[in-house]
């Protein structure tokens, strides 16, 4: 794919998942400035759907994490999730999840042995984060292929421009969209992330995001990334289940504290996972 609509399909994506409540297909297909034919043929290239489909599970998948976590009416999760009528969403819900959404709600998708977990600090208003960004689909374990992705883009600016995008204050994070315990693990999205210091060219498809501001409760993961999951469980089984904690509308992210993993043994490693709060 060419590097501009690489670029364009990440603009869409971003827009999808910030505006989906709303959006509409010809919005984005308008967004995009591409024709009506290319457009489909370019994000199914892209998506590996199209893009109805896409919209659809994505607003499914969503609201199956907010009946799972949050203790609010079904009629609203159908309404949050676009669709004008609950009889359309049990209808779209049960066809893609095999049962319906009041039956969904009482399942328990997590480990049913858990430890008690706290956060180490409640944030109430951390302030934007600008980063750069690439995007990974897949496995939440194998998004260590995007940052090295970004890494290299890092130093190829520093050697060739003269421009140190990864100073001694920058942080790399992990900004994570989809709850693996509903989305197949080949269409997790997840952005590889560090601080942005500077106005450079965005290439390779990278591309510039500010992570949101306000409340977080952080927790601290200690040890093998691939271990995070087991944290997220006992976060989401205990904390969050536990206390009826209010969740706000936009990802969750990780701010990674090892300067150089591959140089840090796997039991030091350690996480700052950052939950959105009401």
């Amino acid at each position: 794919m060419k590097q501009s609509n690489q670029n364009t399909i990440n603009d869409i994506l971003k827009k999808i998942e910030n505006e989906l409540e709303y959006i509409t297909l010809e919005e984005i297909v308008e967004y995009s400035g591409f024709s009506y034919f290319h457009f489909h043929r370019i994000f199914f290239a892209y998506a590996g759907e199209n893009l109805k489909q896409y919209i659809k599970r994505i607003r499914l998948e969503k609201a199956a994490y907010e009946l799972q976590y949050q203790n609010i009416p079904i009629t609203q999760v159908a309404l949050k999730a676009g669709f004008s009528t609950p009889s359309a969403f049990n209808k779209a819900f049960k066809e893609f999840f095999h049962t319906n959404p009041s039956k969904y709600k009482t399942i328990n998708l997590r480990k049913k042995e858990f430890s008690m977990i706290e956060p180490v600090e409640i944030i109430e208003n951390i302030e934007p984060i600008k980063v750069y960004s690439i995007r990974h689909i897949g496995d939440y374990n194998k998004i260590s292929c995007a940052f090295e992705k970004l890494m290299h883009w890092i130093y190829t600016n520093k050697i060739k421009n003269k421009k140190n995008l990864m100073g001694k204050n920058a942080y790399t994070y992990g900004i994570a969209y989809d709850d693996p315990n509903v989305t197949d693990i080949d269409k997790l999205r997840s952005d590889a992330c560090v601080s942005a210091t500077d106005d450079v060219e965005m290439i390779h498809g990278i591309f510039k995001q500010e992570i949101s501001g306000g409340k977080y409760a952080v927790f601290l993961h200690k040890g093998e990334y691939c271990k995070l999951k087991d944290t997220y469980n006992d976060i989401f089984s205990s904390y969050i289940k536990e206390n009826d904690i209010k969740l706000r509308d936009v990802p969750i992210f990780e701010r990674y504290l090892n300067r150089d993993p591959r140089r840090t043994k796997p039991e030091n490693l350690k996480t700052e996972i950052h939950i959105p709060i009401e």
